[in-house]
């Protein structure tokens, strides 16, 4: 009987050492790794039979937006084009740009009781005015205790190109 449950203890460590070993890779045959596949790929891409379809290459990954940070394909205002003198302290000032220029899009926390908005004002050829507004609760009020990072879309109606944007108070 001991004989018995100690042969099978010894299967069983014997089983999950060999399942560990094999999804990390350890113990993997020669030329499995991802730098063969790309090998792989290359070489049947090369070798591809003629007048039958070639296979494209592999379909990108959807990627969704990060929860926070500037998302992929936005495009980051310079400081130096972005005047913020007019807007007091605590105000949002981080904004970014769609690929096409027509859309601004700015970043800011809002949390409890705090809430961020944005308008476009005026647009000229030299600068396009942004007014923003942080409305917070009374004196005395109670609010919960959270932040989350939003964005507010502004649309422009020409792509901003090298005019200055203006941030003030509104």
């Amino acid at each position: 009987m001991r004989t018995t449950v100690k042969l099978l203890g010894a299967g069983l460590l014997l089983l999950t050492a060999t399942a560990c070993a094999a999804n990390s890779g350890a113990g993997a045959p020669a030329g499995s790794g991802p730098e063969s596949v790309s090998s792989t790929m290359s070489v049947t891409s090369a070798t591809a039979v003629p007048g039958t379809p070639t296979p494209g290459p592999p379909p990108s990954q959807t990627v969704g937006r990060p929860t926070q940070g500037i998302a992929p394909g936005d495009d980051v205002i310079a400081e130096t084009q972005v005047d913020a003198r007019a807007l007091p302290e605590g105000y949002p000032r981080s904004l970014t740009r769609s690929l096409d220029g027509k859309t601004l899009i700015l970043q800011a926390e809002e949390g409890g009781c705090r809430r961020v908005s944005a308008r476009v004002g005026e647009q000229t050829a030299q600068h396009v005015v942004v007014l923003v507004a942080v409305a917070s609760a009374p004196k005395g009020q109670m609010c919960p205790d959270y932040l989350k990072e939003i964005t507010v879309p502004l649309a422009l109606a020409e792509p901003l190109g090298s005019r200055t944007v203006v941030l003030r108070q509104g």
